[in-house]
Parts: C-alpha cells; structure tokens; sequence
C-alpha cells in the first residue's frame, strides 16, 4: 500500500471523526479539550514509534557483536585443531619408546597382585579347613566370606595372567586352578548348605527363631553370588572376555528350581493310598493336597514373605509353582481311565478350586479368576474329554440300572408279590421312585461337577428311557399274555396291572416336571438369542439341542401314556373276556326272555371295580368311561346287526321295557362309579325304546326326526336297521324313513363328543381302543415317519 493512499485513508477517518463531533451541539464548548486531548494521543504515539524504533536498533547491534565474536571462536579452533593433529603423529612413535615400561607395568600388577594375596596363597590350607568348620557348624555367612577371599585371590591372579595373553596363559590359569581347586569343593559344600536350607523354606519359618535367620543368611549369600554374576558379565567386552571358574553360578535361577521341585513333592507325594488298595485313594489324595495348598500358602505369606527381598515377589511366585504342580498333577492324573467315583472326585474338585475351600480363601487374597483366566487348571479339551468320560459311563450305569430295576419288577411278577400301597389305596411299586430317583441322584452329582453338563445327562437319561419304556410295555404285554393262557396261574395280575399303570401315569408326571425343569435351566441361556437366528447359542446349549430335547422328553411321555392306556386295555380285556358271552346276548331273544345276562355283566364290573379303586383317580375314571362306552356300544352293535327282530308289537313293547331298564340300571351303576350326576350316553337306550314303542306307524317319521335332532351324528345303516327291526317296517320304508330323517336333520348343530364315540364305535364293530391311545399311536407314527425322512435326507 503506498503513502498517498495511507494519507487520504488518515484524512477521510480524521474527516468522518470530526463529523462525529461536531454533530452535537455541546462539542463546540469542548473544542480546546477536545483539541488538547488529541494532541497528548499524538505526542503519546510518537514516544511509542520513537521506542520501538530505539529497541531495534539495541537488537541489531547485539547481533553484529555476536557475529564478530563467533568468527574469532571459529579461528581459534581451527587452530587448536591442527596442533592437536600435529601432537598425534608422535603416538605412533612414542608407543614403541614406552614398550618395555608397559611390559615392566604388567609385570608389576601381577607382584602387586600375588603380594596383595600373598596371605590367602600361603594361608590357603588354614583358610580352607576354617572354612570347611563354619559351614559344618552352619556358619554360612563367615563361611562365605572366607570363600569370596580365596575366590578373589583366584581371580586376581587370573585375570593378571589373562590379560599378558602368551602361549603359556592357559598353562598358568590351568595352574592357578588347579591350586585353587579345594575352594571349587567348598562353594558345592556351601551351595548344598544354602539349597537345603532353602528347600525347607517352609518348615524354617515356622521352626525357632534360628530357622528364619539361616533362610535369610542363605537368601544374603545367594544375592552377594548374583551381584558378582553380575559384575563378571556386565564387565565382558569384545577385548576383555574373562569369566573366573564357574561362573556365572546363577544361584537365584537354581533357588527357584529347588523351590518349585520342593513345592511339586508336597503335591506329589500327598497321594497316601494306593489306588489298587483304596477306592477312595482320589478323594483323600484331593483334600490332603487341599489343606496342604491352603495351609502352606497361609505360612508363605504370614512368614516366608518376611524373608525374602520384594524384588523376588515371592508369595506371587509361590502361588504360581503350587498352581502349575496341581495342573501337571491333575492332567497325570486324568490321562488315566477313572471311574465313575474319580470323575466326579477330579471335577468337582476342579470346579471348587478357585473357591473359598481352595485358593479362593479369603485369608489367601487371591486373584482366583485373574489366575485361572491366564492359566486354566486342565485345559478345555482335557475338561471336554472328562466330560465325555462322564456321560459315557452314566449313560452306561443308566442302562444297567434300568435292566436291573426291569428284570426286579419282572421278578415280582412272576413271583406273585403284592404291590405296595399309597396313603390313598392306590397301587403301585418302586420302579418310578428308582428310575427318577436314579435321575434326582445323578444330577445332584453332577452339579458337583458343573451346571453346564446336566443337559448333556438328562439327554442320555431321556435316550435310555425311551428304550426302557418300550422294554416295559413289552414286559407287560408278555405277562398279559401269559396270564390269558392260563388266568388261574396269576392270582394278583389284576393288582399288578393296576400298579403298572399307576407306576407309568407317575413316570409320566414326573417325566412332566422334568421337562419344565429343563426349559428353565437351559431358558437362562437362550435368552437374549432367540430372535438370532444367526448364533449357534439360539439352538443349542451346553452341547445340547433345547428343541431337540424337548422332543425327546415330550416323545418319552407319549410312551409313558401309550403303554399306560395300554396296561388299562388289558385290565379291559380281562373284563371283556368276563362278560363278553353275556354281551353277546344282548338284544336276543333270549335277553328279550327274561335273562339275567345285563344283572351278570353289573355285578361282574361291580366285583372288578373292588380292585379298580386302586387305580388312581384319572386312570380309573378312564377305564369305567371305556367299559361304559363298551357295555352301551354293545346294545348299539346289537341294533346294527339286527340280533332280534320282532313279530308284533307285544315284542317291541317288551323290549322297549327291557332297553329302559338295562339303562337304568347301566346309568344308576356307573353313576355311582364315575360319582357324577346328569345325562350318560344311557340315554341313547331310551330314545330306542322309544322309537321301538311306537304303535301308530303315521308318527314313526316325526319320532325318527326328534330322534335324529337329539343324536345328528347317528350313521344311516344303523338308524336303518332300527327303523326295519319293527314287523310293521320293511326294508325300503325303513331306508327312506331313515334318509329323510338324516336330510332333514343334515343342518343341525353337531351333537355330543361322546355320542360320536358310541356311534363310531359301532361300525368298528365293538372294536375299539381308547381314544388317547389310538392319538398316542398316531402321533408316534407321524413322529416315526419324521425321523426316518430326516434320516434319509
């Protein structure tokens, strides 16, 4: 920016300043101050230029002296420099002038050595044998210096005769060495001293008072051989590489090999009984080896720590060698094949060792997890293969006592034992309080060992029972048999098929709890990744499928069900077998006579359910409804086959009679069974009565229809042969009544569950399983067809 236009920026801010003032009217009374006040800015900001400028000026001049005096400097080295080059070309020459005072120099040193250990050469043998008395007397200290005044003596002269570097050196070291060789004996002698005494570390600290001074005297003697190791090795050099005889001893190094091999014989040599001898050699060498941990741990840092420098940190090292011992111990030890008792042994004790029984006593103040993070105490593989072993033997031990506990029930079979009996009346034996007592059992074990096996137990305790439970049904089965070939030869096999079935309804309650304790325990685990169809944890846990072992359990209570209402079928089939001559004569023109077929087929099911109130409640109202459904099913499979047919109305009205009869008593005696009150499926039996009572045919149409409205899911073969069992019916009235009937009635609401059993239960022709059970089978053959497709793929 030039002057010019700097002046004129000057003017025009003067100008627009002057403007500002003269604006108000009271600046024209201040204009000499405002005129003085303008002139001190000025002179003010002059003084300030006029300084500044002055300081520059002192800097320049400062600067200019300084350069002058740098080059002066910068002379004076120069010359300086080249005496110092012109002195050097003299060396060369005056090293060859002072040879022999060099010589004569090197000689002298080694008098001056060989005189100032003139006394320890002479005195050697005295020294020696003083030596060899104080270390005897556990003197260790004096013992010590003794030998490091030889020592030096030695290595003095040594190192004068190292340093003359001659064809006899090695000659005169072998020499001196050899002079020198009883204080070689003597270190070994101390050394065996200040080892032992430190292998004893821990029964020093806790001995009298001389016991914590001689670990300290050796633990001072073992620092005075690392500072000498020190100085020798600090001291070798590329000209200078002499190391006195035996050295570097590295004595600490050696300390810490003897306390590790002492601390891994109190691990080892815990193990007080031979396995051969003890089965419980495991568990008592454990707790041996527990309190020894605990308790030497306890006496290294209320005492040993005392003893040794902190720079050793001592009680960490202690802790550490403890630790690696036990691992190396366990992993011995689990490379061998246990049993089932040392498995649980080794990893329950594995689980508590960072516990409070073990390092994680309070008094101890450890880092458990800290510790066992860095260094596991077995690794996962080997943990893993434990496992493994584990589940293989309890998968093992599962099987065997589920064969034993088989062939005992079997036994009592067919030795006509009793059953027990439950505060209740109800029968039963000690096969479900075996098998999930045997569970409860194993699982409290394995806890012991960790949580995160438990799934893996239950799985194979669910796989062997699902092939118990079919084992089972098949014993039950073979014992039905038997008894139908000869049923005076099983005296209690009622009682006994009564316990089975109340046995198996238990194992199924109990198969239930342990479901649900199932999906609690392993919930915990899948929360959080149920939604994540990408993590493996969403599906499975601990090694176990959640979904797939759900199924197994669900699958193993369906079998549980299934030979359940199968043992129920056979309590019916003996019932039938009873009564199925006098139900045959239903409805025939002998029942029509008068018999006493229905008063035979009531008293018969009242002697048998004697025995069914045994029966816990469920099942027994189970079965009653079934042998309901078959006594009721009968009259109907009557009809349809048209077993009697009527000549007059004389005979219709009589068996009207009789159908009103038979269901009241039928009703009034399963009521009483099934203690209920209100309509049965009896009443069936009376609207036929009714339809057969009809005498004015005009009306039979309107009768079947009210008929059809109360019972929609009648099937038309069978109205059919009720309507043509009247002699005033012939078959095409009967089928066309019959059809008009249903069609008009094909828009009304469906009927009762139970009469859509009576009458599905007549085209099966009486044959009939029970309801669950035919669901059951259904459900374990689409459960059948699923694996096998599954398998195939």
């Amino acid at each position: 920016m030039d002057a010019g236009k700097i002046q004129r920026q000057a003017e025009g801010a003067a100008l627009e300043q002057i403007q500002k003032i003269f604006s108000r009217p009271d600046a024209l009374e201040n204009l000499d101050q405002i005129r003085k006040k303008a002139e001190r800015k000025k002179a003010a900001v002059e003084a300030m230029l006029r300084t500044a400028v002055q300081s520059q000026l002192e800097g320049i001049r400062t600067a200019l002296g300084h350069l002058q005096t740098a080059t002066e400097d910068v002379k004076e080295i120069e010359k300086s420099t080249q005496r110092t080059f012109e002195q050097l070309q003299t060396v060369p020459e005056l090293k060859q002038k002072i040879k022999e005072l060099s010589s004569a120099n090197i000689t002298y040193s080694q008098y001056a050595a060989a005189m100032e250990n003139l006394k320890h050469i002479f005195n050697i043998t005295g020294t020696i044998e003083k030596t060899h008395e104080l270390i005897n007397k556990v003197d260790l200290l004096a013992a010590h210096k003794n030998i490091m005044e030889l020592e030096n003596a030695r290595d003095d002269l040594m190192f004068e005769v190292h340093k003359i570097q001659s064809s006899k050196t090695e000659y005169d070291k072998n020499l001196l060495k050899r002079y020198f060789a009883d204080v070689e004996q003597l270190v070994q002698d101390l050394g065996k001293q200040v080892f032992y005494i430190c292998s004893r570390a821990l029964e020093a600290v806790q001995g009298m008072e001389e016991g914590p001074q001689k670990l300290v005297s050796s633990l001072r003697i073992i620092e005075r051989e690392e500072r000498i190791d020190k100085y020798y090795s600090e001291r070798l050099s590329s000209n200078d590489n002499f190391m006195p005889p035996g050295r570097p001893r590295k004595w600490r190094s050696k300390l810490y090999e003897v306390l590790s091999k002492n601390v891994t014989n109190r691990v080892e040599g815990n193990q007080l009984q031979d396995r051969s001898t003890n089965k419980q050699w495991l568990a008592v060498y454990l707790e041996v080896c527990r309190k020894v941990v605990v308790e030497d741990l306890k006496v290294v840092k209320s005492g040993i720590v005392q003893c040794f420098p902190p720079e050793y940190k001592i009680y960490d090292r202690y802790i550490n060698m403890y630790h690696s011992a036990i691992s190396k111990r366990l992993r011995e030890i689990a490379t061998d094949e246990l049993e089932k008792n040392e498995l649980v042994q080794l990893l329950g004790w594995v689980q508590s060792y960072g516990g409070p029984d073990v390092l994680g006593n309070t008094r101890l103040g450890i880092s458990t997890a800290a510790l066992l993070q860095e260094q596991p105490l077995l690794s996962r593989i080997t943990v893993n293969q434990l496992y493994d072993r584990y589940i293989e033997i309890t998968k093992k031990d599962i099987h065997d006592w589920l064969e034993k506990a088989l062939h005992t029930e079997k036994d009592d079979w067919y030795k006509h034992s009793p059953p027990e009996e439950d505060n209740h009346g109800c029968f039963y034996t000690a096969l479900p309080s075996i098998l999930f007592g045997m569970v409860e059992d194993t699982v409290a074990v394995t806890k012991e060992i960790s949580v995160e096996v438990i799934p893996r137990v239950i799985d194979a305790a669910i796989d062997e029972f699902l092939t118990f439970s079919t084992k089972y049904k098949d014993a039950t089965m073979a014992y039905k048999v038997k008894h139908f070939e000869n049923r005076e030869f099983f005296k209690r096999y009622t009682a006994t098929l009564i316990a089975v079935a109340n046995n198996l309804d238990i194992c199924a309650q109990s198969t239930d709890k342990l479901e649900k304790h199932i999906r609690l325990t392993m919930e915990s685990d899948t929360n959080g990744h149920e939604n994540d169809t990408t993590s493996p944890r969403s599906i499975t846990t601990f090694g176990i499928n959640r979904q797939e072992l759900i199924q197994k359990i669900e699958h193993l209570k369906k079998n549980w069900n299934f030979s359940m209402q199968s043992s129920v079928s056979s309590l019916l089939d003996e019932v039938y077998e009873d009564i199925q001559k006098h139900l045959s004569n239903l409805l025939t023109r002998q029942w029509l006579m008068g018999s006493e077929d229905r008063d035979t087929i009531c008293i018969t099911i009242m002697d048998y359910f004697d025995d069914y109130q045994h029966l816990r409640p469920h099942i027994r109202f189970v079965l009653l409804e079934e042998l309901l459904f078959k006594v009721v099913g009968e009259y109907i499979v009557a009809i349809n086959d048209r077993r009697l047919t009527y000549s007059n109305y004389d005979e219709r009205h009589l068996c009207a009679e009789r159908l009103r009869e038979d269901s009241e008593k039928i009703e009034e005696l399963f009521s009483h069974f099934l203690e209920r009150s209100g309509p049965m499926i009896t009443t069936c039996l009376r609207a036929v009565a009714d339809i057969l009572d009809l005498r004015d045919k005009t009306l039979l149409t309107l009768e079947t229809s009210q008929f059809v409205r109360k019972y929609p899911d009648i099937h038309a073969e069978l109205l059919t042969a009720l309507i043509n069992s009247r002699e005033d019916v012939n078959a095409k009235e009967a089928k066309a009544i019959a059809e008009e009937a249903l069609d008009n009635g094909k828009f009304n609401p469906k009927g009762d569950k139970d009469m859509v059993k009576l009458f599905s239960f007549c085209r099966l022709g009486g044959r009939r399983t029970l309801p669950a059970l035919e669901e059951t089978m259904q459900n374990m053959f689409a459960t059948l067809v699923f694996t096998t497709t599954r398998g195939a793929h």
